[in-house]
């Protein structure tokens, strides 16, 4: 049985960095196989894992859209799909990478979603972890592309406002029964100490803060210079903080 990880989060606020941090500390712990889902429209994790996309499931949704004759056929569109999806597997150094890229039209993703949630239960035996990277804000969860995983990991950064987005992430997963065994908050660009008057505001709003993720300046190094996650300094601090939240999940 896979562990799925989903890590949501508003725009900015680094989940998708955190995602391939999670994703390096995985790798290096060589517990087991570990599949990478982008399932951000706007796709751009495989960046920081330096591998480039060669296709995605949004593209393999518009080519089928041209093709609406043989989609007539439930077998041969199924036999389609089998066929075209192990295409749009990218095999990384010690990782697999599938992208969701953009959807069938404008503003409309639910043909691509249904097609990725589909394959993540074709392959959730063969992998022992799965991290999912998701858009910015709420909508992945309205059309409910995050779903059933063991840990929600809701970013943010330190602020009210963050907080705030953050408890409504986890409120509309509830009422979207989002079946999330556990879900937490992770602080990230954190500098010096948390201020005792945001602890209150996280605490009023019952989130259960699992780590806090220091702004890095190693980490930002390699991300202006171009680089990939795992040519980060190995005693960088952020990698660290997110190897000790991993431990913490028992992962």
């Amino acid at each position: 049985m896979s562990i799925k990880i989903a890590i949501a989060g508003k725009g900015g606020t680094g989940k998708t960095t955190i995602s391939s941090l999670i994703i390096r500390n995985l790798i290096a712990k060589k517990n087991g196989s570990v599949l990478a889902l982008d399932a951000d429209p706007n796709s751009n994790l495989n960046e920081l894992l330096g591998i480039e996309i060669t296709s995605t499931v949004g593209q393999m949704v518009e080519s089928f859209k041209k093709d609406g004759a043989k989609l007539s056929s439930g077998l041969y569109k199924d036999q389609m799909v089998e066929m075209n999806i192990h295409k749009s597997v990218i095999e990384g150094n010690g990782f697999d990478l599938l992208v969701m890229g953009r959807g069938e039209g404008p503003g409309c993703y639910c043909a691509a979603n249904n097609l990725f949630k589909k394959y993540i239960d074709m392959l959730q035996e063969s992998y022992k972890y799965i991290v999912m990277d998701n858009e910015a804000g709420m909508e992945h969860l309205s059309r409910k592309t995050t779903n059933d995983v063991d840990y929600l990991l809701i970013v943010s950064d330190p602020s009210p406002r963050g907080i705030l987005t953050a408890s409504r992430l986890r409120d509309l997963a509830k009422e979207l029964s989002i079946r999330a065994k556990q879900a937490y908050l992770v602080l990230n660009r954190v500098d010096g100490p948390i201020d005792e008057r945001l602890l209150e505001i996280i605490k009023k709003y019952d989130l259960e803060m699992i780590a806090s993720i220091n702004s890095d300046f190693d980490l930002t190094e390699t991300e202006l210079a171009g680089r990939n996650i795992f040519d980060l300094n190995p005693k960088s601090s952020a990698l660290l903080q997110v190897n000790s939240l991993i431990g913490k999940l028992n992962l």
